[in-house]
């Protein structure tokens, strides 16, 4: 189980200001905090080996590239086959989010595709993979909320 590991206040700052924007220099962060930009990459490095930032990554917005269609799969799988169905579904490039669930589904996918040819394809693939036994798709009209902070 994971550890949970008080944070100061800076940290928390810290971690509040890089996740509104990860761009910022040291320095930039530093002169907010009234930190030296030195200070400001020590607490850092230290927040990423303590597994606090997992990574920094650009966010890219998926319809300026094409993706313009989002669906959410519900997976029911023989549970004998489970890894096995969920290690093929890893290599998926269109399966962003794989949801280990309870109720009746075993599995939740987060889906990003093209177009509806593209996640019929994908349903396809999906629904052939030995042990399972069927899915159930819902397309996302809109997206409401999509909020990745923690609050910290």
């Amino acid at each position: 189980m994971n550890e949970i590991i008080e944070l100061d206040q800076v940290d928390r700052e810290l971690l509040k200001i890089l996740q509104d924007n990860a761009d910022l220099t040291y320095s930039d962060i530093g002169k907010l905090l009234n930190l030296s930009p030195s200070t400001v990459y020590m607490r850092i490095k230290r927040l990423k080996d303590k597994g606090f930032i997992r990574r920094v990554v650009a966010e890219v917005d998926p319809s300026k590239l094409g993706y313009r269609l989002r669906a959410l799969v519900f997976l029911d799988i023989d549970i004998k086959k489970y890894s096995k169905v969920v290690d093929q579904i890893k290599d998926f490039e269109q399966v962003k989010t794989i949801y280990d669930v309870t109720g009746e589904w075993a599995l939740v996918l987060e889906v990003l595709v093209r177009d509806h040819k593209e996640l019929s394809e994908l349903l396809d693939k999906i629904g052939n993979l030995d042990g399972v036994h069927s899915t159930s798709t819902m397309v996302v009209l809109r997206v409401i909320k999509e909020e990745r902070k923690i609050v910290v």
